[in-house]
């Protein structure tokens, strides 16, 4: 990222916050043998110093420029992980960029166009929109759908990951709307096999990757 587009398909997984360092461990190991690309650490209700252990152990079963943290920039500056995603509460992205180093990445989420701009326009390095299609993590919510995902992501500069109610079958309808890959929480991290169910991701990403080619 960091004004540039990933040259295949990203599979992004966001921990999903029920689970304990272990769990995560063992989680992160499978889904990355299953070609996961990135893993958020998004853990809303943990310390500084809780993330910052995170961060460390995760670093010992993939690597380091694999993990992203949410929210903490301070955590992502102090461990130089891959970079920081930021949410509407957090410090802007030309805050964060402040100190984080210039190969570290800035990602935002968004949920229109106008936010989109905004935060390309703040220096983000990659945008994260949904939810897409109907997820349980967001019960009673409309699902946004692919047309405006569509405009956003042909509307943008960075890449754009498309987030929510994702399925193997369904990631080629968010690729073909534009996105640069696709974020995933319960489909990996309630997989009765994280890495049976990684695969089936990653192999939809490069079924569509190579029928493109």
């Amino acid at each position: 990222m960091s004004n540039r587009m990933p040259h295949h398909p990203e599979l992004h997984v966001i921990t999903n916050g029920r689970q304990s360092l272990e769990q995560v461990l063992e989680m992160a190991e499978a889904a990355y043998s299953g070609g996961m690309n990135f893993l958020h650490i998004r853990e809303k209700h943990r310390t500084a110093r809780e993330c910052m252990d995170w961060v460390k152990a995760l670093s010992d079963v993939i690597p380091v420029e694999c993990l992203i943290v949410n929210d903490r920039v301070d955590v992502a500056a102090a461990s130089q992980c891959k970079g920081a995603h930021l949410a509407y509460h957090s410090l802007a992205p030309h805050e964060a960029r402040k100190v984080l180093n210039e190969q570290q990445w800035i990602g935002r989420s968004v949920h229109s166009i106008a936010e989109a701009k905004q935060a390309v326009n703040d220096g983000a390095d990659y945008l994260i929109y949904g939810h897409i299609f109907p997820s349980h993590s967001k019960p009673g919510l409309p699902p946004r759908g692919t047309i405006e995902l569509a405009q956003l992501a042909a509307s943008t500069s960075v890449p754009v990951i498309g987030l929510g109610g994702i399925t193997p079958d369904r990631a080629w309808e968010v690729l073909e709307a534009g996105c640069a890959g696709i974020a995933v929480l319960s489909g990996i991290t309630d997989a009765p096999d994280v890495k049976k169910a990684a695969l089936a991701y990653r192999k939809a990403l490069n079924r569509w990757e190579m029928r493109e080619g």
